[in-house]
């Protein structure tokens, strides 16, 4: 992987390598990483050949700004120290080519989201508040191995290539997907906490009482509305670390 000389803003590009940063600690904070796998991309503002992706190695917990690789779509280090993981390029490159608008691209394996990913009926999306979030924005992908080749990455991004927003990986995770950082990061908390709603409804060995699909189309209109609360959650997840976790900027 050949490394060249910066092509982009210093500033532009530093601040999208802390948003990052403080994604994946976040992340790490809720529980929502597998050891040091699993991974977050980023368009870079203002380009549609460059994205950034967390470099192979660190705990999600300790990931700084310079662990952040900025990367082409050929693979090459435009900028930063590491390596990338061959399913985390794989994957990223295929959702982004195949969603230019996804500007923010989160796979995870996630537990509650996991579980649900492991089962026939997956994330039923009238049962809670939460879930009607992503009532007709769901969609799912069968597992077809480790993706550590082009075609594989290709398919998992043409599952997103239909405007979803949410992508369960049969037996595998999830593919979240944001304008930006704060957006995609909004969506991924409220999945899982989705998730783990009816994974604990499902406990009871109750019956499950789901909303009507008019009341399910409503409420995901209403998720949808225009609003301050993703960039509000992302400034609080940021406040959190600045008091728990510091040191992401470096």
């Amino acid at each position: 992987m050949a490394t060249t000389e910066p092509r982009v803003d210093a500033a532009v590009l530093q601040a999208a390598r802390v948003d990052l940063a403080v994604l994946l600690r976040a992340a790490a904070a809720h529980g929502f990483n597998e050891g040091i796998d699993n991974h977050f991309s980023l368009a870079l503002p203002g380009r549609d050949d460059l994205f950034l992706l967390n470099r192979y190695g660190p705990h999600w917990s300790e990931m700084r700004a310079s662990d952040i690789l900025l990367i082409d779509y050929d693979g090459n280090v435009v900028d930063g120290e590491g390596d990338w993981e061959i399913t985390a390029f794989m994957i990223h490159r295929g959702v982004h080519r195949a969603r230019p608008d996804a500007r923010c691209v989160l796979h995870t394996h996630m537990p509650y989201a996991t579980a649900l990913s492991m089962t026939a009926d997956g994330l039923d999306t009238r049962l809670g508040q939460n879930a009607m979030y992503f009532h007709g924005k769901l969609g799912r992908a069968v597992y077809g191995g480790l993706a550590d080749a082009a075609e594989e990455g290709d398919r998992l991004g043409a599952s997103v290539a239909g405007g979803g927003t949410v992508i369960m990986l049969d037996n595998h995770g999830v593919i979240v997907v944001g304008s930006d950082a704060a957006d995609a990061w909004h969506r991924l908390y409220f999945l899982e906490r989705a998730a783990q709603m009816q994974v604990l409804a499902q406990s009871t060995g109750q019956r499950l009482v789901p909303a009507p699909e008019e009341v399910a189309v409503h409420t995901a209109a209403q998720w949808a509305k225009p609003s301050s609360m993703p960039a509000q959650l992302f400034a609080a997840e940021r406040r959190l670390l600045d008091r728990d976790n510091p040191g992401y900027e470096g």
